[in-house]
């Protein structure tokens, strides 16, 4: 049984470990580059959002070299059309000529399919818990690494300083597998060292800006083409509250579910899958917070997300907040994005200053 996986911008890291600790064979898949997103457009149904096409892509290098089982997490709510993911992907790759299955996990599988997986691979139940323990140590450690550099990147006083911290750190984390708790804490304290180091200049005048909308696109910036250092780069520090471990959490406790419609029930009154809820409950969040402006980033086509911009859009005419939304997929241009970036931040210093003459 050879392992692969969808790639997850730097969480992938992570999950390799994590299957590599359990005892899988596991073939990283490629990382998302525009001959993946060109390779996976051309398999993926044409009217299915963009994370699937891009996921395909991922796949197909590393099936070539001898990958047979896929794993997955799937949406199970909402209109999300995420959950038919696991039957679509397998459906076309294996029309594609690869003999492949694909293991989809999601909250009501979750027990029986660990249950399969330690008779597949023999592991103990201690182990299996002692690598999911180290597994939420690095997805923290990646987190609280990304929310650093944000915070530096647009205060840095040589650039590139950050980024080559980032990068490096990321590569140890990567070279040494399966990762040691010691190696990890070693490294953990390593990279604070050198952050401390990096020189900033505390006074630079920053705008904060907070970015919402569907995980996938959020967190890996390969596909949302590198907007978080785009913006970094402009004077620009980037916030997003949506990340892995919220995603995992999820539901638990169970009250959280309910506490979330509750704040955003005057807004939309049921779930519509994906992280529509989340997306109404962050900006909201974000005006209390004296942000300067919101992003949401989505597939184009997103259910979910496309349900819920109407909502964010009258939220910003409500509260007089700059919102930009960018739909991503194959046709999405670089040059694009960095002229909408720049302008929507051209935008935010005007009313800033405007805001501040009247004052």
């Amino acid at each position: 049984m050879k392992i692969t996986f969808a790639y997850w911008g730097n969480y992938t890291i992570a999950f390799k470990n994590l299957l590599q600790r359990l005892g899988f064979d596991v073939i990283v898949p490629e990382k998302t580059n525009p001959k993946v997103i060109e390779e996976g457009a051309k398999l993926a149904p044409e009217l299915f959002c963009f994370p699937l096409k891009v996921n395909i892509g991922n796949y197909l290098p590393a099936l070539r070299k001898g990958a047979d089982t896929i794993l997955m997490w799937e949406n199970i709510g909402g209109s999300c059309r995420m959950r038919y993911y696991w039957i679509i992907q397998e459906k076309v790759l294996r029309e594609a000529g690869f003999n492949v299955k694909v293991m989809n996990f999601n909250s009501k599988n979750l027990i029986s399919r660990f249950k399969e997986i330690k008779k597949i691979n023999q592991a103990s139940l201690w182990q299996m818990i002692d690598a999911a323990r180290l597994f939420f140590k690095e997805v923290n450690f990646i987190e609280k690494l990304e929310e650093k550099s944000h915070y530096l990147r647009p205060r840095e006083k040589e650039r590139g300083q950050v980024d080559k911290v980032l990068n490096d750190t990321l590569e140890r984390l990567n070279s040494n597998s399966p990762f040691a708790i010691k190696n990890l804490s070693s490294l953990i304290k390593d990279t604070r060292e050198k952050l401390s180091l990096v020189k900033i200049e505390k006074d630079r005048p920053i705008l904060k800006v907070g970015i919402i909308g569907e995980i996938y696109t959020i967190v890996d910036s390969e596909v949302n083409l590198g907007l978080d250092k785009k913006l970094g780069a402009m004077g620009v520090e980037v916030n997003r509250k949506l990340n892995l471990t919220r995603h995992l959490r999820g539901g638990f406790p169970p009250w959280n579910e309910w506490l979330l419609q509750k704040r955003v029930n005057s807004y939309l009154k049921t779930t519509v899958g994906g992280h529509g809820r989340q997306a109404i409950d962050e900006m909201l969040d974000y005006i209390k917070e004296g942000f300067d402006g919101i992003i949401q980033l989505l597939p184009f086509g997103c259910m979910p997300e496309v349900t819920v911009r109407p909502i964010l859009q009258k939220i910003s005419q409500r509260e007089n907040i700059p919102f930009l939304s960018v739909s991503l997929d194959e046709q999405t241009a670089e040059v694009g994005i960095q002229t909408r970036l720049e302008a929507f931040v051209d935008l935010i210093k005007s009313r800033k200053k405007l805001i501040n003459s009247l004052k």
